[in-house]
């Protein structure tokens, strides 16, 4: 897949790993994906800019002692006309818009089902340099109790529309393709979490390449990861879920090297 050089409005650009031990976390990932790292020292409260291919892939944040999570982001080009959409559909605001120095506007949001999803306006950074390709975000699924009302708030924010999605093997499961009139191409799942998982709350899970699925899962696990998951898509390509040490979920997919 070519290099991004933008992202239209709605289109998945970025994924933010909040770290409760950032250090030992750019170690898993290291091992399970094969990152560098870029560090913006103090200036950006630590922040961390994963790389593959000298492109950042996405970020990692410290954050508070506990359990970890990862934060899928969507390209806007209006931070604060997003945010007035998500609360006219009934979301709600977590932190921003604010701005990150001279790389962009961020805005977090929590959806009408409760699951966190972030949103970024691009100055200086425009997202992940490489899409779709082996260590890079690939895909981002959301899992919800109720698909119906999750469709209209994103329909309602991003201009999402819910359609069928041949790649994929669960029943329910949808894909969120723009409604710009310029292509059909999918940007991101929307699955149904299963009646008896009525305790687990809604959450965005990024997807990322990786050119053999079963041994990225078997070093995830070598390095302290659980694997909750593994199956083929409808294409017959791998695929992992995985826990990180620190309980942030994520998906392996399997996809060809980069030619």
């Amino acid at each position: 897949m070519p290099e991004p050089t933008s992202y239209r409005p709605g289109a998945l650009c970025w994924a933010d790993l909040n770290a409760p031990e950032p250090a030992a976390a750019e170690e898993f990932y290291a091992a399970v994906l094969g990152w560098e790292y870029v560090h913006a020292g103090p200036a950006f409260d630590h922040y961390t800019y994963a790389t593959a291919r000298r492109q950042m892939v996405a970020g990692i944040a410290p954050g508070e002692q506990g359990s970890g999570s990862w934060i899928v982001s969507f390209a806007t080009d209006d931070a604060d006309a997003t945010a007035g959409r998500i609360t006219g559909a009934g979301g709600r605001i977590a932190d921003g818009p604010r701005d990150f120095g001279v790389q962009g506007r961020s805005l977090l949001a929590i959806d009408t089902a409760g699951a966190h999803v972030g949103f970024w306006q691009p100055r200086a950074h425009m997202g992940a340099g490489l899409l779709g390709e082996p260590a890079a975000l690939c895909w981002a699924e959301l899992a919800v109790h109720d698909g119906e009302s999750a469709d209209r708030f994103y329909e309602s924010v991003l201009g999402f529309r819910a359609a069928e999605h041949a790649e994929a093997a669960t029943p329910g499961y949808a894909a969120f393709r723009l409604s710009d009139g310029r292509d059909d191409t999918a940007v991101a799942g929307r699955t149904l979490l299963r009646p008896d998982q009525p305790g687990v709350d809604p959450f965005w899970m990024p997807y990322f390449g990786v050119t053999d699925t079963g041994k990225a899962a078997t070093t995830a696990a070598g390095e302290g990861g659980s694997v909750l998951h593994r199956s083929t898509d409808a294409i017959g390509r791998g695929l992992a879920v995985v826990a990180d040490p620190w309980g942030a979920t994520f998906a392996v997919l399997e996809l060809p090297s980069r030619a």
